[in-house]
């Protein structure tokens, strides 16, 4: 297949060239063009089917999923199909999320008149209204850093579980217990009077 179309468009590029003369790549893409280059009903049906199934997801910035949409109308301006502005920004209304639809519409169609609606004022008043909700998803959730939960700075190595739960054996437990009259020796038992 590929040779034969390669055999056709050297045979036409020959003959446009003219005998004697030398084939150039102008002469290849001249004859390729018109060969094959042609705008078919099923071409323009395709990039309308694009245009018309194209939403714009409200999760994902938008300027991508709009640059899409206006490479899908330069695409059919290239078939020789172009479309009224008016009916570019109707279309990409449509395509809004319900979310998104009722705000940016009610922005984009309150201009004075129909010539004042552009897809620059769609676009405009689609950025504004992701910005407007990224700053409200960040009033929600501020991301705030905290650095220490105390002012107390430890003393020491950091102990392990197994060394936490074994009971204390400091010197109070290995200290002699002093003999006295029988009562125990409490720290701050004394001074503060009889018992009752």
């Amino acid at each position: 297949m590929e040779e034969a179309i390669a055999r056709r468009v050297q045979d036409t590029a020959e003959t446009a060239a003219g005998a004697g003369n030398q084939v150039t790549a102008q002469h290849w893409w001249d004859q390729a063009s018109t060969l094959y280059n042609i705008t078919t009903p099923a071409t323009i049906y395709r990039i309308f089917v694009q245009i018309w199934e194209w939403r714009m997801s409200p999760n994902k910035p938008p300027q991508g999923q709009l640059d899409h949409l206006l490479m899908l109308y330069n695409q059919l301006k290239a078939e020789g199909q172009t479309l009224p502005t008016l009916t570019k920004v109707m279309t990409l209304l449509n395509a809004l999320s319900k979310d998104w639809q009722q705000l940016v519409t009610h922005h984009i169609l309150n201009q004075p008149a129909v010539a004042n609606i552009t897809w620059a004022v769609a676009m405009a008043a689609i950025g504004n209204h992701w910005d407007g909700l990224q700053a409200h998803k960040k009033h929600l959730h501020p991301q705030t850093k905290v650095n220490k939960l105390s002012a107390v700075q430890r003393k020491g190595p950091n102990q392990t579980l197994q060394q936490q739960t074994v009971p204390y054996q400091g010197s109070l437990s290995k200290a002699p217990q002093k003999k006295g009259k029988g009562k125990a020796h409490t720290r701050g038992a004394r001074g503060k009077g009889q018992k009752a």
